[in-house]
């Protein structure tokens, strides 16, 4: 039986880290990837389970919440995740890299000096696991489940602001063809999240592209302080189009 001891910061990040791409209702002792980081960690998947749950608790993002009784190093390390993501990132893959437990006092940050490309790849990846996970692995405008053609579109992105690029409330789960008129802004979304059609576009394309509205994932709404952002550039790029 796993030794009842306290959670370290880097237990926590790692469990952070799974909570944010597991579904709500993925959450308990039984869920296989529970189990498995359980392993890892020498903790009961029971245990694994009750930390998510907690993390559930202090996430303002859901509608439903977890049990009401987070620590404050569960709380501490949330705060960190908002200006910091990559901690959680890194405390993630230490862990699947090394199946030991954890060492306390650990602040790692092997991330941050890896191949730039090996880096980009993984956040971009656990991005996207993120998306799917907060979107149910369905398109947010047309209820794709193709998981091939899904993408995780960054709505402030990735070389433009590097502080946003694990940020969850950055991101919308889109099919391939809404993605690519996203990040080329011509499409973009009001303040009720409803789809604009940039005026540019052949009328045929227009009317194929279709109108909507997206489909709110079930946590982490898309910011929209960041969908300015985006409308800003959508609507320069109206002013300036020949």
């Amino acid at each position: 039986m796993a030794e009842r001891r306290n959670w370290t910061e880097q237990e926590v990040r790692a469990a952070l880290a799974l909570y944010l791409v597991t579904p709500f209702g993925r959450i308990h002792k039984g869920n296989p990837q529970i189990i498995d980081l359980a392993g890892r960690i020498g903790r009961t998947p029971s245990a694994v389970a009750l930390k998510l749950s907690n993390l559930a608790a202090i996430d303002e993002t859901l509608p439903r919440k977890g049990m009401a009784n987070a620590s404050a190093l569960d709380r501490q390390i949330w705060a960190e995740f908002q200006t910091e993501p990559e901690y959680v990132l890194d405390a993630r893959e230490f862990v699947y890299r090394q199946p030991d437990a954890v060492p306390d006092g650990i602040h790692l940050r092997e991330g941050v000096d890896r191949v730039t490309t090996t880096k980009v790849r993984q956040g971009q990846g656990y991005f996207r696991d993120m998306m799917l996970a907060s979107y149910g692995a369905k398109c947010a405008l047309t209820g794709v489940e193709e998981p091939k053609l899904l993408v995780a579109s960054h709505i402030v992105g990735w070389a433009e602001d590097a502080s946003q690029r694990l940020n969850p409330r950055n991101g919308i789960l889109l099919n391939a063809l809404h993605d690519k008129a996203f990040d080329r802004h011509l499409i973009t979304f009001d303040e009720s999240y409803r789809m604009i059609v940039s005026d540019h576009m052949r009328p045929i394309t227009r009317e194929r592209i279709g109108r909507g509205v997206l489909d709110m994932p079930s946590r982490f709404l898309p910011d929209q302080d960041l969908l300015e952002r985006h409308r800003a550039k959508f609507f320069d790029a109206q002013a300036s189009h020949p």
